[in-house]
């Protein structure tokens, strides 16, 4: 359709919009069918023009007429660069273009003007100005005016609407090859590439809404929650390291944040937020637990920064839990290695945080749930513990219903698992525990209590065990006056006796060595309580050796009239196991003269144990290399792991291997830093870059001690002496983005072959070598993963190279 037969009205609103465009005020993608519309009409087009470099020149500043006649073509000729309008008609509409414009150009420019019209695509200078940004024309003389910090058309900007319209050509060409089946089209790994570019290069809303309906176009219907969806699946598999995370943000971060900073009101902005948690939610229950730790760490930014309605945001965060899939959740749960991350998924969310689950644990009935509350709160860790222990202080215990009494013990038990902070007092902790142990308390509390007391290595917890041992004693020897069940009674005694033992004080082995030699039936077998002193070396206490090897020597047979009579030979083995780890002389004696007076005696086997044990070296293995660290290297993620390496301050080999158990990667480090890193053919920064832009699944091992050959590997590194691990995985981070992107735009199989426009080199590429050998080899065909297995060079170089051919049409696939 020509021109002049389309109706004046959308003329009209074609050249308003393409007034708008020239003053940086719609982007490329929103004008593109305007100026598609315009093709016929270049003379039209041209008079527009003028008009607009009127209006603009009247603005009173010093940039020549020329100069904005210059830009104007120029904003246009990029429309077909980004391959946003049909490639025939527009060249042919840029030549009339061309020639028009020239009328409007004052004489003493039009030369000046018509030479750069004729180099146009050849090169530009950006210069700010009222529209934004100026295209000028080489050769123009150069002139001073105010610089705006938003300038519209960046050369980023500029990259990624290109990089846009070359994927948009890629999934049109994929639409073709599906027939029209839009159902496999929207679940295609290219449709969420092309979802995320699209978010991650428009600006604003407008041009967000403007790029999605490019794809409707295609019959893929997209929506807010897609658009979250595809960048969620493009965040790195990896927590940034603490510190870090303004400094590193993934684009796709960034693309999350501007949708929801730029919603239109509060409501749309709080329906946005709830998005991008709801993605988060799923790509934790999809197993990605670093993808969804690094959205919830976004939205507590958001939060905290006042970019979403509070009311709304603290709603969000109290019911978004609830979409967690719980068998997920423990299965995090129950890995260590994960408890870090999880730590930061629990503390978004508020229903999970201490506060939240032990107000859950208080009403919830089944056990299941309740054990796995108890170890979300273990997570927690200190937090966790002050608030249990805070709801544990009143100073009177008078009536313990049945659910208090299981909260209580649930609060004991955290207190006991979880590690008290070495800088609080355990003297009100251990005056609390104490109150629990009345023996008119459910039994199960009472164990707990018991156990905390074996914990709470304090003199009131010994006094407070040995009068509580006593008390039972006490209540058991006198059954007819017992309102206790006699059973439960006994295994309290356990845990007395075992708590009393563990404390490893002369005054507690004393009390659990005149306990056993009651021998008393009602107190139950009280002489095997005798082997909790087992694995204590006794040798300090005299006193209790002594005792205990009379009461061996009193056990043992004796003879009459020639005949050999048995005393208790289990009550002989419980002395033996309690002084197995005690290699004094006494002992090593009352041993030797049993094996040689009753060689075959049971108890022998286990008395020739002990002695062996006495004479092992206790120096060992300890100089033995062992690994300091080792685990999954997906579960960690190595720019976490490098940076505990590093905070920590550790000198050794950290050998990276693949899942068959063959080593990938080797990194050095010396007091926390890099000393040296190889990976295939790489070396040095480039290799460790390489380890992030391309991470590989598999196993680390960390070891102290370099071997010989990571030794001779860090004396060639040397020259490069030792780097800091933050900058470098900051960069390995900020590179492994950027491959990402380009990987989408040149992906790993296609085959590239070379146009007739001549390949320039990359702007921040200056290696000759590099660039001569990845031509050679992508020239032939090779694909960009052929082309990274034959090159020298980190796979980000190699991409970007690739794409810079591709945008500036030296390459092109074949």
């Amino acid at each position: 359709m020509s021109a002049g037969a389309i109706p004046n009205a959308e003329v009209r609103e074609a050249l308003g919009e393409l007034q708008l465009y020239l003053s940086d005020t719609l982007p490329p993608l929103i004008v593109a069918d305007s100026i598609s519309l315009l093709l016929d009409a270049p003379e039209r087009v041209a008079t527009e023009i003028n008009a607009w470099t009127t209006a603009q020149f009247r603005g009173g500043n010093s940039i020549p007429v020329s100069d904005y006649l210059f830009h104007a073509v120029k904003k246009i000729h990029l429309m077909g660069e980004f391959r946003l309008v049909p490639r025939e008609p527009f060249q042919d509409f840029m030549i009339r273009l061309k020639q028009s414009i020239l009328g409007y150009c004052p004489a003493e420019d039009r030369a000046l003007l018509q030479v750069n019209l004729e180099r146009l695509g050849e090169g530009m200078t950006a210069h700010s100005s009222p529209v934004e940004v100026i295209f000028r024309q080489a050769g123009a003389e150069r002139r001073s005016t105010s610089t705006s910090e938003t300038a519209g058309t960046s050369v980023e900007a500029t990259r990624g609407i290109q990089r846009f319209a070359l994927l948009l050509e890629r999934l049109g060409r994929e639409a073709g090859a599906v027939g029209g089946d839009t159902a496999a089209l929207q679940q295609s790994a290219l449709t969420e590439q092309v979802v995320a570019a699209a978010a991650r290069n428009s600006r604003d809303r407008q041009e967000l809404e403007q790029s999605l309906a490019r794809l409707r176009e295609l019959g893929i219907e997209v929506g807010t929650g897609d658009v979250f969806r595809a960048l969620g699946q493009s965040v790195p598999g990896w927590v940034m390291p603490d510190g870090a995370v303004a400094a590193a943000e993934h684009s796709s971060l960034k693309a999350m944040h501007r949708i929801v900073a730029q919603a239109a009101d509060p409501a749309e902005g709080a329906n946005r937020f709830q998005q991008m948690v709801k993605t988060a939610t799923d790509r934790f229950n999809e197993g990605s637990l670093a993808q969804a730790v690094a959205m919830l760490d976004l939205a507590e930014r958001i939060i905290a920064d006042r970019e979403v309605d509070p009311g709304s945001a603290e709603l969000i965060r109290r019911r978004g839990n609830e979409a967690l899939d719980l068998e997920r959740l423990r299965k995090y749960a129950e890995s260590p290695d994960q408890h870090a991350q999880l730590r930061r998924v629990l503390n978004f969310f508020l229903e999970l945080t201490p506060d939240g689950l032990l107000a859950e644990l208080r009403r919830e009935l089944k056990r299941e749930r309740r054990r796995l509350l108890l170890l979300l709160l273990e997570i927690h860790g200190a937090t966790a513990r002050l608030a249990s222990f805070e709801k544990l202080k009143p100073s009177q215990i008078q009536q313990v219903t049945e659910q208090d009494w299981y909260f209580r013990r649930n609060l004991l038990y955290l207190l006991r698992r979880i590690p008290r902070p070495v800088d609080v007092a355990m003297d009100e902790e251990v005056d609390i525990v104490i109150r629990h142990t009345e023996l008119r308390f459910p039994t199960p509390m009472l164990k707990e209590a018991i156990a905390n007391l074996g914990q709470l290595k304090h003199e009131k917890s010994e006094r407070a065990l040995a009068a509580l041992l006593n008390d039972i004693e006490l209540i058991l020897l006198k059954p007819g006056e017992n309102p206790y069940d006699a059973k439960e009674l006994r295994l309290l005694l356990d845990r007395v006796v075992g708590a009393l033992a563990r404390f490893g004080t002369p005054g507690a082995r004393r009390s659990v060595v005149e306990h056993a030699l009651k021998k008393k039936v009602e107190l139950g077998d009280t002489m095997s309580r005798l082997t909790e002193l087992a694995g204590q070396d006794l040798s300090e206490d005299p006193p209790t050796v002594e005792r205990l090897v009379a009461t061996l020597k009193a056990n043992l047979p004796f003879k009459i009239l020639g005949l050999v009579l048995h005393q208790n030979d289990q009550n002989l083995a419980y002395i033996v196991e309690a002084l197995s780890s005690t290699p004094s002389p006494a002992v090593r004696q009352a041993f030797d003269e049993i094996l040689k007076k009753y060689p075959d005696q049971q108890v022998c086997r286990s008395i020739s144990k002990a002695l062996a044990g006495f004479d092992q070296s206790p120096q060992a293995v300890a100089e033995t290399p062992v690994a300091s660290l080792t685990g999954d290297l997906e579960l960690f993620g190595l720019p976490a792991l490098l940076q505990s390496l590093a905070e920590s301050a550790l000198s050794g080999a950290l050998s990276l291997k693949s899942p068959q158990g063959e080593s990938f990667a080797l990194i050095l480090l010396k007091g926390g830093k890099l000393l040296s890193c190889q990976t295939g053919a790489l070396q040095g920064d480039e290799a460790f870059y390489q380890l992030l832009e391309r991470p590989q699944p598999g196993s680390f091992f960390f070891s102290r001690q370099a071997d010989r050959g990571a030794k001779e590997s860090a004396s060639r590194e040397a020259p490069q002496g030792v780097r800091e691990i933050l900058p470098l995985s900051l960069e390995g981070m900020r590179r492994y983005d950027e491959f990402q992107q380009a990987r989408a735009i040149v992906p790993d199989d296609v085959r590239l072959k070379p146009t007739a426009v001549k390949a320039t080199p990359h702007a921040d590429e200056q290696d000759g070598i590099l660039l001569r050998d990845l031509w050679t080899t992508a020239s032939k065909g090779a694909t960009p993963l052929e082309c990274e297995a034959s090159v020298k060079a980190d796979s980000y170089r190699i991409r970007r190279l690739l794409v810079h051919w591709v945008d500036t049409g030296a390459l092109a696939p074949a």
